[in-house]
C-alpha cells in the first residue's frame, strides 16, 4: 500500500465502523478440529460459510490456512504467525493481532463496498485471542463430542442472545447439526483496545 493510501486508509479507521465476527464449527464439547482439519464434513456449510465470508477479510492462524490449501478467493487471507519467514501467495502473514485488525480494516476501506466486517477464522488460539472483540458468532454447532482435539475457548452462552437459524437431522454418518447466530448482550471489546503484542 503507498504511504498516501495508507494514511487515507488509516483516517479512515476513525470514521468507519468496523465489527469482528467469529465462524466456528464446534462440537458439543466444543471441539473444532483435530489440529490439522475439520473433523466432519457437513453439507452445505462450506457454501454457508463462503456466502458469510465473501467480500471479508479473515483472520486465521497458519496451520487453519495450511489445512484451507489456498488463499480464498474474493476475501483477504491475513495469517497470524510467528514465523517470521512464512509466505503463501495471496496472504498476508502477521505477528499480532492488532497487526491483523489493522490490515484487514485497510483492505476493507480499499475495497470501497461499504463492508464492515471483519472475519475470526480459527483456529483455537486466534478465536481465544480474538473472540472478547468479537459482537458476533455465526456458529454451526455438530451434534459429536470427538474424545480430542483443538478446541474453541470456553464461553458463557448466557452472555449471548441465541438465534436458531436452521436445524438439520442426522443422516447416515453425518451427525445432526444446526446454525446459530448468537450476539452478545452487552458490548463487544473495542477493536481499538487490542494489544500490540506479538504471538509468543
Amino acid at each position: 500500500m503507498k504511504s498516501g493510501m495508507r494514511k487515507s486508509a488509516r483516517n479512515s479507521h476513525m470514521t468507519q465502523n468496523f465489527h469482528m465476527v467469529c465462524v466456528v464449527a464446534m462440537a458439543r464439547n466444543r471441539v473444532i478440529g483435530d489440529g490439522n482439519d475439520l473433523i466432519w464434513h457437513l453439507p452445505g456449510d462450506l457454501k454457508r460459510v463462503k456466502q458469510m465470508t465473501m467480500g471479508c477479510p479473515l483472520i486465521m492462524g497458519r496451520r487453519t490456512f495450511d489445512s484451507i490449501g489456498r488463499a480464498l478467493p474474493g476475501r483477504l487471507s491475513v495469517v497470524m504467525t510467528r514465523d517470521k519467514s512464512w509466505q503463501a501467495d495471496g496472504a498476508v502473514p502477521v505477528a499480532s493481532l492488532a497487526v491483523a485488525i489493522d490490515v484487514a480494516k485497510d483492505w476493507l476501506i480499499e475495497q470501497k463496498t461499504g463492508e464492515n466486517r471483519l472475519i475470526l477464522f480459527g483456529g483455537g488460539q486466534i478465536y481465544k485471542a480474538g473472540l472478547p472483540y468479537c459482537k458476533t458468532i455465526e456458529a454451526t454447532f455438530v451434534d459429536a463430542e470427538p474424545s480430542l482435539g483443538v478446541e474453541f475457548p470456553p464461553f458463557d452462552r448466557r452472555e449471548w442472545n441465541d438465534k436458531l437459524v436452521q436445524q438439520f437431522a442426522p443422516e447416515g454418518d453425518l451427525p445432526g447439526f444446526s446454525y446459530h447466530q448468537l450476539t452478545r448482550k452487552r458490548d463487544a471489546l473495542s477493536l481499538k483496545s487490542v494489544s500490540y503484542t506479538h504471538l509468543t
